[in-house]
């Protein structure tokens, strides 16, 4: 029973990427003058940010503070690890 649940949680998932990859694959052929997110980023970059490379101005200017979540996530499931997994030394 517990393979079965856990071969159709995987299937569902499966359906819901591909049903999604294909609805962004074709969102171009919807909007014909959409050129697709990467263009305008590389575009604007310069305009907007002042940065030179386009990956350092989407982690650090356009999704600065997403990043800082991520990594106070990040430190604390490390600690939070550290501390559960710690050995105990008798004195």
């Amino acid at each position: 029973m517990k393979k079965f649940f856990t071969w159709f949680s995987l299937t569902i998932i499966a359906v819901i990427a591909i049903y999604a990859s294909y609805k962004m694959a074709i969102m171009t052929q919807l909007h014909p003058t959409y050129e697709g997110i990467a263009n305008l980023i590389v575009k604007d970059t310069m305009a907007k940010t002042g940065a030179i490379n386009s990956c350092t101005a989407i982690v650090f200017d356009f999704r600065g503070y997403d990043t800082l979540g991520e990594s106070f996530v990040l430190f604390t499931a490390i600690t939070g690890s550290a501390a559960i997994l710690r050995k105990y030394r008798r004195r």
